[in-house]
């Protein structure tokens, strides 16, 4: 079986599912470069309208799930910036994940390469990348 990557993006209101809700959700299919869902929801909760950008009216996130469930039963491996908190939002919204797919934070990566003296890709233009000193 090969492996498919999905890269997923979350627009939430709050830190943890319990005081936020999901807003905004894309997921990028990065080997063959595509965007495969992208939306903002109608907030449940009356402050989650601070977070949603301005446009025509969004419908809630329960009519998607189904679709995004398909879409994430694909993957093999989810990544993104915050993807262990990405499912938990997902989770909470009624997204059934599957418990065999397997989430790499780009983020948590990032921050064991540096602790381990590994140099980490940053955007610098023409600049070389060099090793962090440790120690």
């Amino acid at each position: 079986m090969s492996e498919r990557v999905l890269w997923l993006r979350l627009c939430v209101t709050g830190p943890t599912p319990e005081c936020g809700e999901i807003v905004g959700l894309r997921i990028v299919d990065r080997q063959a470069h595509r965007t495969v869902f992208d939306a903002f929801f109608h907030p449940v909760r009356e402050d989650g309208w601070k977070s949603v950008p301005a446009g025509a009216n969004r419908l809630p996130l329960n009519i998607y799930v189904d679709g995004i469930e398909r879409i994430l039963s694909g993957a093999t491996l989810l990544r993104g910036e915050h993807v262990e908190r990405d499912i938990r939002f997902l989770r909470a919204a009624g997204v059934r994940i599957e418990d065999q797919v397997v989430a790499r934070s780009v983020m948590v990566e990032r921050h064991k390469r540096l602790a381990s003296g590994i140099a980490v890709p940053t955007r610098t233009g023409n600049q070389v990348c060099r090793p962090i000193p440790v120690g």
